[in-house]
Protein backbone atom coordinates (compact mmCIF):
# COMPACT_ATOMS: atom_id res chain seq x y z
CA UNK A 1 0.00 0.00 0.00
CA UNK A 2 1.68 3.25 -0.85
CA UNK A 3 1.41 6.43 0.85
CA UNK A 4 1.09 9.50 -0.58
CA UNK A 5 2.78 12.68 0.76
CA UNK A 6 0.98 15.60 0.71
CA UNK A 7 3.38 18.92 1.29
CA UNK A 8 1.93 22.30 1.77
CA UNK A 9 3.16 25.17 -0.33
CA UNK A 10 5.46 27.37 1.90
CA UNK A 11 4.38 31.03 3.01
CA UNK A 12 5.29 33.18 0.42
CA UNK A 13 7.92 35.96 1.88
CA UNK A 14 7.00 39.92 1.12
CA UNK A 15 10.77 40.70 1.00
CA UNK A 16 10.84 44.17 2.85
CA UNK A 17 13.73 46.68 2.37
CA UNK A 18 14.00 45.78 6.66
CA UNK A 19 13.77 42.37 5.98
CA UNK A 20 16.47 42.67 3.18
CA UNK A 21 19.16 44.92 5.30
CA UNK A 22 18.68 42.29 8.06
CA UNK A 23 19.68 39.07 5.89
CA UNK A 24 21.98 40.92 4.43
CA UNK A 25 24.04 41.14 7.88
CA UNK A 26 27.37 42.43 7.97
CA UNK A 27 27.92 41.39 4.43
CA UNK A 28 28.80 43.79 1.71
CA UNK A 29 26.17 44.71 -1.04
CA UNK A 30 28.78 43.04 -3.05
CA UNK A 31 28.97 39.73 -1.16
CA UNK A 32 25.44 39.90 -0.84
CA UNK A 33 24.44 40.56 -4.24
CA UNK A 34 27.07 37.87 -5.48
CA UNK A 35 25.46 34.91 -2.49
CA UNK A 36 21.90 35.89 -4.94
CA UNK A 37 23.88 36.64 -8.31
CA UNK A 38 22.54 39.89 -8.46
CA UNK A 39 24.41 43.05 -8.78
CA UNK A 40 25.10 45.38 -5.64
CA UNK A 41 23.59 48.07 -6.97
CA UNK A 42 20.36 45.72 -7.85
CA UNK A 43 20.73 44.85 -3.87
CA UNK A 44 20.80 48.71 -2.80
CA UNK A 45 17.86 49.72 -5.03
CA UNK A 46 15.70 47.08 -2.90
CA UNK A 47 17.34 47.73 0.29
CA UNK A 48 16.54 51.57 -0.45
CA UNK A 49 12.78 50.45 -1.43
CA UNK A 50 13.63 51.82 -4.84
CA UNK A 51 12.68 48.61 -5.93
CA UNK A 52 11.60 44.97 -4.93
CA UNK A 53 13.08 41.61 -5.60
CA UNK A 54 11.33 39.71 -8.59
CA UNK A 55 10.18 36.19 -8.39
CA UNK A 56 13.02 34.57 -9.24
CA UNK A 57 15.58 36.44 -7.19
CA UNK A 58 12.18 36.13 -4.12
CA UNK A 59 12.88 32.69 -4.22
CA UNK A 60 16.89 33.09 -3.68
CA UNK A 61 16.43 35.40 -0.84
CA UNK A 62 13.99 32.68 0.64
CA UNK A 63 16.74 30.26 0.14
CA UNK A 64 18.76 32.00 1.45
CA UNK A 65 17.00 33.04 4.49
CA UNK A 66 16.09 29.42 5.23
CA UNK A 67 19.46 27.85 4.89
CA UNK A 68 20.63 30.36 7.74
CA UNK A 69 17.36 30.55 9.33
CA UNK A 70 16.81 33.19 9.60
CA UNK A 71 12.95 33.59 10.28
CA UNK A 72 12.69 29.99 11.82
CA UNK A 73 11.43 31.39 15.39
CA UNK A 74 10.28 34.70 14.40
CA UNK A 75 6.91 35.32 16.67
CA UNK A 76 4.45 37.81 16.81
CA UNK A 77 4.70 39.53 20.38
CA UNK A 78 1.67 41.51 21.53
CA UNK A 79 -1.18 43.58 19.89
CA UNK A 80 -0.38 45.20 16.51
CA UNK A 81 -2.26 49.01 16.39
CA UNK A 82 -3.74 50.52 13.39
CA UNK A 83 -2.05 53.85 12.26
CA UNK A 84 -4.80 55.88 12.70
CA UNK A 85 -4.86 54.46 16.40
CA UNK A 86 -1.36 56.26 17.21
CA UNK A 87 -2.66 59.41 18.90
CA UNK A 88 -4.97 57.69 21.47
CA UNK A 89 -2.13 54.37 22.02
CA UNK A 90 0.63 57.74 22.53
CA UNK A 91 -1.95 59.27 25.57
CA UNK A 92 -3.18 55.77 26.77
CA UNK A 93 1.24 54.81 26.97
CA UNK A 94 1.73 58.29 28.87
CA UNK A 95 -1.34 58.34 31.75
CA UNK A 96 0.06 54.80 32.19
CA UNK A 97 3.95 55.48 32.72
CA UNK A 98 2.56 58.97 34.85
CA UNK A 99 0.45 56.12 37.13
CA UNK A 100 3.18 54.10 37.62
CA UNK A 101 5.45 57.06 38.49
CA UNK A 102 2.66 57.83 41.10
CA UNK A 103 2.41 54.73 42.57
CA UNK A 104 6.21 54.54 42.97
CA UNK A 105 5.78 57.45 44.14
CA UNK A 106 3.57 56.84 46.94
CA UNK A 107 5.66 53.57 47.87
CA UNK A 108 8.63 55.72 48.46
CA UNK A 109 7.08 57.99 50.54
CA UNK A 110 4.95 54.92 52.86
Amino acid sequence: MAVEMITLPEKKIRWTPRLIKRLRGRRTLAEFGELLGAPKNTVWRWEAGKSQPDDAYAERLSGLAGREHFLQDWKLAGSMTLLGDLESAKAEIATMFRQSLERSAAQLTE
